[in-house]
């Protein structure tokens, strides 16, 4: 099969990172070349035949289709359509967006415990069967054979819920676009894992959140609760050691301990 060889050196392995924000251009993207399969799947054929019933009653959310699926990569750098890329994210993206976060938690947490034990090279030995890390060369599968050399700005990692298959974006960062493990994926549509049943459904919300950092001002807007019951629920993480806030002017900013990690990733 072609493969695109990525070439690094040092200062390019110094320099490659992991996205810990959800990247919402990718999602739209990637979810809107899921809807031009026609094959069904355990993670995307429910919301793939959910997205087309929507669609089949809704001639502005049909009009906002057409024009997604026919963007490429390369037309998010020219400038998007906003109006269609707002109609589709609140119609078939932003309904879903716990489930999707929560997926993307799980795997940037085990994520960072990989680059915290083995480096850069810890997190390219571990992106999934259609990638091959054999220092100084990461071999992605690709539709032509394609050499890329970094020259020094490294590699930013975004995992991605709706991709099924690995891209890179040409830029300054380069970007490698990321399919996340199914597992974590399907762990996000489960109502009782392990995190809520031991910590509660607020708490273990919160401590997923915090992945990459988060204010009590967002986490309030993200968990659907009050600030004032984020900061008593971050207290009794921080008092646990499963979280850590730093104190930057007026407000405070939560980010996930060692220990945190651990909780979220434990039994993968």
């Amino acid at each position: 099969m072609p493969q695109l060889r990525v070439h690094f050196t040092d200062r390019d392995l110094a320099h490659t990172r992991l996205k810990l924000e959800t990247d919402l251009l990718w999602e739209i993207l990637s979810s809107a070349q899921i809807l031009q399969q026609r094959e069904d799947d355990l993670s995307f054929g429910p919301w793939r035949r959910h997205v087309r019933e929507l669609a089949a009653r809704d001639q502005d959310l049909r009009m906002a289709l057409h024009t997604v699926v026919t963007m490429t990569p390369q037309d998010l750098a020219l400038g998007p359509p906003r109006q269609a890329l707002l109609v589709y994210y609140r119609s078939v993206i932003e309904p879903h967006l716990p489930a999707i976060e929560h997926g993307l938690c799980t795997e940037v947490a085990a994520g960072i415990q990989q680059h915290l034990h083995h480096g850069a090279e810890g997190l390219l030995g571990v992106l999934g069967p259609a990638t091959r890390w054999e220092p100084p060369v990461l071999s992605v599968d690709h539709p032509h054979d394609v050499d890329l050399h970094l020259g020094g700005r490294g590699l930013v990692l975004v995992p991605c819920y709706f991709a099924v298959r690995h891209q890179v974006v040409l830029g300054d960062p380069r970007a490698l676009v990321c399919p996340i493990r199914p597992e974590s994926r399907l762990r996000a549509g489960r109502a009782g894992d392990h995190v809520t049943a031991l910590l509660g459904a607020t708490r273990a919300a919160i401590l997923r959140s915090v992945v990459g950092g988060c204010t009590t001002s967002r986490l309030a807007k993200q968990v659907g609760v009050a600030p004032a019951t984020v900061s008593h629920h971050t207290g009794v993480l921080r008092e646990a050691g499963l979280i850590a806030t730093e104190r930057e002017e007026n407000f405070a900013r939560h980010v996930i301990t060692p220990l945190g990690l651990r909780v979220l990733t434990a039994g993968r």
